[in-house]
């Protein structure tokens, strides 16, 4: 069905930023900026305003831990005033907003957060992405969180089992646990695949994907 050029512009226009994080549609993020946020490497679409992008690896202490172990979510800092707009692959955008809360980000969902957010990168061996492991950021503080997925973000009640390819995140108070099932794998009829899964126990929720996308990262 078409639509005239006005019409486009109406319902497609910039979204008025009342927070730092809104959401431009289902899959682009506006973002105000008055200092500096950390986003996704390659995550920026357009901005107004002055930026300067950076590399970062999170100070001297992420930095041992990446050479040391091979570890690494590729984020950049955003410093600047004005309006920054981010995607990634054309992903289903959530925003969150931490109170004081603890936050646990599989690597490949994390789009962006504000400063006052404290990060570490921590890396479960052995479960998903050909055994090397899941990167996932520790996010701790107060203020707006911006993840990615493919489909809606379901939550569920630990203790549950999940599908590495399907997590997203979790909340604190869980410590994953790699589980191996090799009958899976002759069930399923693959060679590689769901032979592993992450076992959460204890109080908390779980974040998933409706989706087990092979993402080439």
């Amino acid at each position: 069905m078409s639509q005239t050029l006005r019409d486009l512009m109406q319902q497609s226009g910039e979204k008025e930023a009342k927070e730092s994080f809104v959401l431009q549609n289902s899959k682009m993020l506006k973002v105000r900026v008055t200092d500096e946020i950390y986003c996704r490497a390659g995550s920026m679409i357009a901005y107004h305003g002055d930026f300067k992008f950076e590399r970062t690896s999170g100070g001297i202490g992420k930095w041992l831990k990446k050479t040391v172990t091979g570890e690494g979510i590729p984020l950049m800092r955003a410093s600047g005033n004005g309006d920054l707009f981010l995607a990634h692959q054309a992903s289903d955008i959530t925003v969150l907003r931490l109170s004081a809360e603890t936050l646990f980000v599989e690597g490949r969902h994390l789009l962006a957060f504000e400063n006052t957010v404290d990060w570490d990168v921590t890396v479960i061996r052995g479960a998903g992405m050909t055994s090397g492991g899941l990167f996932t950021c520790r996010l701790t503080g107060t203020g707006f969180v911006a993840i990615t997925s493919h489909g809606p973000v379901a939550v569920l009640e630990a203790p549950v089992t999940v599908d590495p390819d399907s997590l997203i995140g979790w909340t604190e108070g869980l410590a994953p646990q790699v589980k191996t099932d090799v009958n899976l794998k002759t069930l399923l009829g693959r060679s590689s695949g769901e032979t592993f899964q992450l076992r959460f126990d204890g109080h908390g929720k779980v974040l998933v994907q409706p989706d087990e996308p092979v993402l080439k990262e």
